[in-house]
Order: C-alpha cells, then sequence, then structure tokens
C-alpha cells in the first residue's frame, strides 16, 4: 500500500511540472575585445509613438540630436540611457514581439537577454547572466563576454562566486514560478574559474 501512495505521490508531483525546453538556435553574435576605446557618448532613447514602453519602436539620438540608430530596426526594452550597449527587442512584426537582444552603437548582437520580473536583468557585482544559443554565461557593463556561454545554467553572483551547471532541467511549477534542478552544480569564481562543487 505503501508503495502505491509513494507512486502516486511522484506521479502527481512530476504531472504538476511544465519542463521548459530551452531554444537552441544558430545565432551569430558580436564579440566586443577593446572595451577601453568604446565611446563614452550618452545616447538617449526617444519613440514616435505616445510613450515610450516595453514594445515601442525606438531610436537613439546623441546630445546634439543627431540619430545614432534609427527607428525601425529595434523597440525599447529598458534601455534610457545607452552607454556601452542597449537592450532592446528585435522590431515588432505587427503585434509580434522579436528577441530581447544587447547590441552595441553599431547595430551589433552581442547576446540575448535573461528575463527577470518581465524585464531584462539587473546587474549583479558588475555582470549580468546572458544567453547565446541557448547556453549562459556573464557579460561586463561594456557587453564584453567575461565568462563564456557554455553553462545549460547560471544563477546570479553572490559575494564573487556563481552556482553553474551543464546539466539543468527547467521547469516551471504547480504556481508557474520557474524551478531550476541539476545534480551536478558547481560554483565559478568572477573570471569563470571553477571553485568548487556546490554544497
Amino acid at each position: 500500500m505503501r508503495i502505491i501512495f509513494i507512486a502516486i505521490l511522484i506521479f502527481t508531483f512530476s504531472s504538476c511540472r511544465h519542463k521548459i525546453e530551452r531554444e537552441i538556435t544558430n545565432y551569430e553574435y558580436f564579440d566586443i575585445t577593446e572595451s577601453k576605446m568604446l565611446s563614452k557618448e550618452i545616447l538617449s532613447a526617444i519613440t514616435n509613438e505616445e510613450y515610450l514602453q516595453y514594445g515601442s519602436s525606438v531610436a537613439y539620438v546623441n546630445e546634439k540630436g543627431d540619430t545614432i540608430i534609427p527607428f525601425g530596426k529595434y523597440a525599447y526594452y529598458g534601455t534610457d540611457t545607452f552607454v556601452h550597449f542597449a537592450n532592446v527587442m528585435v522590431h515588432p512584426n505587427d503585434s509580434t514581439y522579436g528577441r530581447q537582444v544587447g547590441i552595441n552603437r553599431h547595430l551589433k548582437i552581442l547576446f540575448d537577454i535573461v528575463m527577470f520580473d518581465n524585464g531584462p536583468e539587473p546587474f549583479k557585482e558588475g555582470l549580468i547572466r546572458i544567453l547565446r544559443n541557448g547556453k549562459m554565461g556573464y557579460a561586463n557593463e561594456y557587453g564584453e563576454i567575461v565568462i563564456p556561454c557554455i553553462y545549460d545554467y547560471a544563477k546570479w553572483i553572490h559575494d564573487g562566486e556563481a552556482e553553474v551547471t551543464f546539466d539543468a532541467l527547467e521547469f516551471r511549477d504547480m504556481d508557474e514560478h520557474l524551478r531550476v534542478e541539476s545534480d551536478e552544480w558547481f560554483l565559478i569564481d568572477m573570471n569563470g574559474k571553477k571553485i568548487k562543487n556546490a554544497p
């Protein structure tokens, strides 16, 4: 009787999880290699719509009012002031939104954005988690990839360390919260060097 009860519990728990299949793509990305040479010119977001909100058509202009990034290619995704890179959406067709990406001022895509609470993820200890073709890594404020996108899942940096794994199972629980499981978590430092297996 106990075995049947345990089997029912396992079946109920597993059937309430909705596995997330991360899309594996073959996109091309641009690498920033000389961050010290990057322009410090500040660009400001403008829109030709009534309000600047997620999904609005966006352009970026410099302090003189010159258009550096024109309307038509990207939609707004939280970057009001653009110094080194901007979070944008590939311009939506009608009501369909495209990828959420980080771009430089030459319209080159640096990486795909990790979502946090329906928006782009904030920096933690100077880094953000990013995606490239379905794998996670970390970038700095310049948009440089400082820890390569090689992990199935990477957690936030905390006290100079992060838990990562090469084998993750992502799913949504009954409350639609994202959960990630792995039997192979390990810790890396801010340079991506393995420190130890996670506790």
